[in-house]
């Protein structure tokens, strides 16, 4: 399985921004969207990825990142 890096249409509720390339990708969300809850998420629906996919995510109105590696 691919890790699509169309996440922004994919979820365009949650996600403000999406930037990077083949190693790893910067998510930006929503201020309202919990975080912990959309790593969740992504786990679920991407687990078992030919290649792992780094991804940083924050809030838009904050400065740090949480890391989230899918393998």
């Amino acid at each position: 399985m691919e890790f699509p890096h169309e996440l922004k249409e994919l979820y365009p509720d949650k996600i403000v921004e999406v930037r990077g390339n083949a190693d790893a990708l910067t998510v930006i969300l929503n201020i309202g969207v919990d975080i912990e809850k959309f790593k969740n998420e992504l786990k679920k629906k991407y687990s078992g990825l030919e290649d792992p996919q780094t991804l940083f995510i924050k809030h838009e109105n904050k400065q740090d990142f949480e890391k989230l590696i899918l393998e």
